[in-house]
């Protein structure tokens, strides 16, 4: 999963999950997932954007410095699994 695609998919389900606040916190986490695709791959990215949507379907809109946390933890996580290997 490319970024752009990861972005478009998080304001989807924040647009259709949270108020505009929400949308615009969207458009934010595109540097964390650039961050991701570049020290990873395609799948981390997809697993950020996952995990991202789980909090959002709890009714969370992550900060972009929780989301920054989060592609911590999923780039952990790639490091130790095939991804990183």
């Amino acid at each position: 999963m490319e970024p752009e695609e990861a972005v478009r998919q998080l304001e989807y389900a924040i647009d259709a999950s949270l108020d505009e606040i929400g949308q615009r916190a969207a458009a934010g986490y595109r540097p964390t997932f650039e961050r991701v695709a570049d020290r990873a791959d395609g799948a981390a990215v997809y697993a950020l954007a996952g995990a991202l949507s789980d909090e959002v379907v709890d009714g969370c809109c992550p900060s972009p410095a929780e989301a920054n946390a989060t592609a911590e933890r999923v780039l952990d996580d790639w490091a130790y699994t095939d991804g990183g290997a």
